[in-house]
């Protein structure tokens, strides 16, 4: 069955139906496809670098275009002295090799990790840089827009349903070790902490640990009952607890 992507392709390798050299059309062919790797990634590495992420804006447009020139590189780089060639094959090599850079965006700060919705979105736009190369540019744009959607709108149902969880703020001596215990308690009243995160801090000319721990919605007694517990059996700096479930 031929798609709208075929016929646009078929259009441009024709020289617009004859009207110019096949050469010229097949130039403005993989023309087409670079810009269309920039412009596609481009939305998506705008929102990664408007949220402030490490990696950003550049990043995200030279994965793209990198993906989308290997793919066309696969598939007019060698011409007819290898008529066997699977163009997939380099493809297959950048979705592999796309785990590395991905890996290095994702940072572990005590208990806590950061960065793997910015890897996530390197690989996409590896993959939309692929479509794009390919000549796929419909599902390059949908993809595009359905990453997009997964970003900024459900970002704002993330932050909805995180309002009614109740998260725990504690600050401790730096050298006590609490976590376990922390846990322990919880576990007691049958509160679910779904993220911890830990920080170095100076606490009134003292090292301390700051725990933030977000809990899994529960009943207010059972949070009320958790703290003075903490209170009594950790003895902390400070203790606090935000976004109380409704």
């Amino acid at each position: 069955m031929t798609t709208v992507d075929q016929i646009i392709i078929d259009w441009f390798n024709s020289g617009f139906n004859g009207a110019t050299y096949p050469e010229a059309g097949n130039f403005l062919l993989v023309l087409l496809s670079i810009l269309m790797a920039i412009l596609l990634s481009f939305l998506i590495g705008f929102e990664r670098e408007f949220h402030g992420h490490a990696a950003g804006l550049r990043t995200h447009l030279l994965v793209a275009v990198g993906s989308c020139l290997v793919m066309l590189v696969s598939i007019y780089g060698f011409g007819s002295a290898f008529p066997n060639r699977d163009p997939a094959r380099l493809a297959a090599q950048v979705v592999a090799g796309i785990g590395f850079l991905g890996a290095g965006t994702i940072v572990q700060t005590g208990l806590d990790v950061r960065g793997l919705t910015t890897a996530t979105t390197i690989w996409v736009v590896m993959a939309i840089g692929l479509a794009a190369g390919s000549g796929n540019f419909l599902i390059a744009t949908l993809a595009t827009i359905l990453a997009l959607v997964c970003l900024v709108l459900f970002r704002g149902i993330e932050r909805y349903l995180a309002r009614r969880n109740p998260t725990v703020h504690l600050v401790v001596p730096s050298e006590k070790p609490v976590l376990k215990d922390v846990h322990s308690i919880a576990a007691r009243y049958g509160i679910t902490i779904l993220d911890t995160r830990t920080e170095i801090i100076d606490y009134e000319g003292k090292s301390a640990l700051r725990i933030t721990m977000r809990c899994l919605f529960t009943g207010q007694s059972q949070i009320t009952s958790f703290m003075d517990d903490l209170r009594f059996s950790v003895r902390p700096f400070a203790l606090s607890v935000s976004a109380e479930p409704q």
